[in-house]
């Protein structure tokens, strides 16, 4: 009991000392600001060692349906004012007469200007996010992005967090020494997993690393979204791993090549991180030290449920 309580000391105390919090997976997520990093995410699994990548800070940028919701705020605004002022200005006071209609406006001009008016500002969503938005300078604050109640209005499904999966097999384990044997069996191995439905969209690339000897892969996965809980969970505890050394066993080539270092996962939790792993399944766009020899054919691949 002392020893747990010693423990919980302690990790309180890094946390606050470095600025940080624990996520549910256990990482640590550093944070400044609206700015953050998971330590993880300058870790890949490459050619069956751990290669670093050049930190950077992961701003997350405001998302495009952000931006149309903030231009249906201002088109609200302006209709708002606009019906005000030609309300206002179908009246004029006649001194010792009391109030009129200007020429050529009439009763019934002056109550369907009135109906389009009370239509506007009686529209509580808009009303509340107009509040909001003129509150924090004519801008959504991030804390709102996701609100169900903004997606379901622009029609769209909110960020679904991805994972980065890299895998590199212990061939010593197997017979096939050609490059395209290995390239085979594994592009078996990753689309019999992916045949779960875990994901419902993937990229991935095999590569023959700076040697052109060790054949490996790195995958960028988005999470089904009908079953996100599930598929956060089958990760977390590494069950991703157990079910590619089951598929290794039942493929000629790559039995027993698959074991527990082989396989190392990142959660991708912003859309900026996303596209930034994205871009490292492209050999241009690798960073130094992390280049293959020659690019596979056919070992970029695209899927989907």
């Amino acid at each position: 009991m002392l020893a747990l309580c010693f423990y919980d000391f302690f990790l309180v105390f890094f946390l606050i000392f470095f600025g940080g919090k624990l996520l549910k997976d256990n990482s640590i997520y550093r944070v400044k600001g609206t700015k953050g990093m998971v330590c993880k995410l300058f870790e890949i699994l490459d050619e069956n060692e751990i290669k670093q990548l050049s930190k950077i800070e992961y701003i997350m940028a405001k998302p495009e349906y952000i931006y149309d919701f903030e231009n249906e705020i201002r088109k609200y605004k302006i209709q708002c004012l606009r019906a005000e002022w030609d309300k206002n200005a179908m009246i004029v006071t006649v001194p010792g007469r009391g109030q009129g209609f200007k020429y050529p406006f009439t009763q019934s001009d002056y109550d369907t200007v009135c109906t389009e008016y009370n239509t506007l500002i009686n529209n509580d969503f808009m009303q509340k996010w107009l509040l909001e938005w003129e509150c924090n300078k004519n801008s959504m604050p991030k804390m709102f992005w996701k609100y169900k109640t903004i997606c379901d209005y622009m029609n769209v499904i909110p960020f679904t967090p991805s994972v980065m999966i890299n895998i590199s097999p212990d061939w010593s384990e197997s017979k096939l020494t050609t490059e395209f044997g290995r390239t085979a069996v594994l592009k078996k191995l990753i689309d019999s997993y992916m045949q779960e439905q875990w994901y419902e969209k993937w990229e991935y690339v095999i590569e023959n690393g700076s040697d052109g000897k060790h054949i490996h892969a790195h995958i960028v996965a988005k999470m089904n979204t009908k079953r996100l809980k599930s598929v956060e969970s089958h990760l977390k505890k590494g069950n991703n791993t157990q079910q590619l050394k089951k598929y290794a066993k039942g493929i000629k080539g790559i039995q027993g090549c698959i074991k527990g270092n082989s396989v190392q996962k990142v959660f991708l939790r912003t859309e900026e991180i996303v596209k930034d792993k994205l871009l490292y399944l492209h050999e241009d766009t690798k960073p130094q030290g992390h280049k293959n020899q020659s690019i596979i054919k056919d070992g970029y691949i695209v899927g989907c449920l």
